[in-house]
């Protein structure tokens, strides 16, 4: 009976020791009054509330066109929390994947 006490209780401490190096992110986009953006949850929080185009000159406090467009740069910032690297995109890289905020000129 001892070592069953002691099987369970070594399974409980390895499934907390299993949680603390391990979180459980996700990308979801959202629709805001600005177009779309995304947020991006760890362990269902939201670490990353994005509703505005990062790095874009001019596009400051506008939103994304698309939820597609949200999603795809929310893809890379994802990537990177998954990586253990900083979760930011360049100016460079959202040009490159043709991204602009919704209301502006083409």
């Amino acid at each position: 009976m001892i070592g069953i006490g002691v099987v369970v209780g070594y399974g409980i401490y390895r499934r907390k020791q299993w949680k603390k190096e391990h979180v459980y992110v996700e990308l979801k986009a959202i629709q805001t009054n600005k177009g779309w953006g995304y947020d991006i949850l760890t362990d269902g929080k939201i670490f990353i509330h994005q509703d505005i185009v990062p790095a874009i000159a001019g596009g400051a406090g506008r939103g994304f066109r698309t939820k597609e467009d949200a999603l795809a740069v929310g893809q890379k910032v994802y990537e990177r929390v998954v990586a253990g690297q900083m979760p930011m995109v360049s100016a460079e890289e959202v040009k490159a994947m043709g991204i602009v905020p919704a209301d502006s000129v083409q």
